[in-house]
């Protein structure tokens, strides 16, 4: 890209982990001014890179950077009343608010999109999930490695027949729901540009890996 094209618009970030930490990295990169909202005690992606071997003090963290570079960012506890009405004043001036929690944790929060459209019918609500929304692991955690890879059958395709199974290549599921998401909701700010309402926009690991393998 030549220019931001997303300058200007505000994101609320509410992601953890590789692929909602992955969006608003994209939307960062595009331009939008991305708030990222973590608890007190950080996301857990500030300290996961010591796992992959990388470093991890607060001079030199790569991972972190790879996937929140760009963003400002804000510690709130959400379990009280105060933590809850700062979300609020940032959710007010915001065009999209997006997260890869679980159903569960957003709705105590009252942040899931049947709850917050009707504070706040602008936004542009996203959601990230492991197996979606419907169906028997709707409410399950999911994970790059089974949710995209394994449980998807995607492997299959990168084993030979009749030889041992591959080891998934970890994180590459993550970064692409994160900006197959990300596109989604920005492509919903041309309607809200007109209308000023806002749009419900989901994926899944598990979803995203079929369309893939097909």
């Amino acid at each position: 890209m030549t220019d931001q094209p997303l300058k200007g618009v505000i994101v609320i970030d509410f992601g953890i982990h590789g692929a909602g930490s992955a969006c608003g990295k994209v939307l960062a990169d595009w331009g939008a001014d991305v708030i990222k909202v973590e608890s007190l005690s950080g996301d857990v992606c500030r300290f996961s890179g010591a796992q992959l071997n990388l470093p991890t003090t607060e001079e030199d963290n790569i991972h972190w950077e790879m996937l929140n570079g760009n963003k400002r960012s804000i510690a709130i506890n959400m379990k009280t009343t105060e933590g809850r009405e700062i979300m609020e004043r940032l959710l007010a001036k915001a065009n999209i608010f997006f997260t890869n929690m679980r159903m569960k944790a957003i709705e105590k929060f009252e942040l899931d999109y049947e709850s917050m459209s009707k504070r706040h019918p602008h936004i542009i609500w996203g959601h990230l999930s492991g197996f979606g929304t419907d169906g028997p692991q709707a409410a399950d955690p999911g994970f790059d490695v089974v949710s995209y890879w394994a449980r998807s059958g995607l492997l299959l395709d990168f084993t030979e027949k009749g030889s041992a199974p591959n080891t998934a290549p970890f994180g590459v599921g993550d970064l692409n729901v994160g900006a197959m998401l990300a596109g989604g909701m920005a492509a919903c700010l041309y309607q809200q540009a007109k209308t000023g309402k806002g749009q419900k926009v989901m994926n899944s690991l598990y979803g995203h890996a079929i369309w893939t393998a097909g």
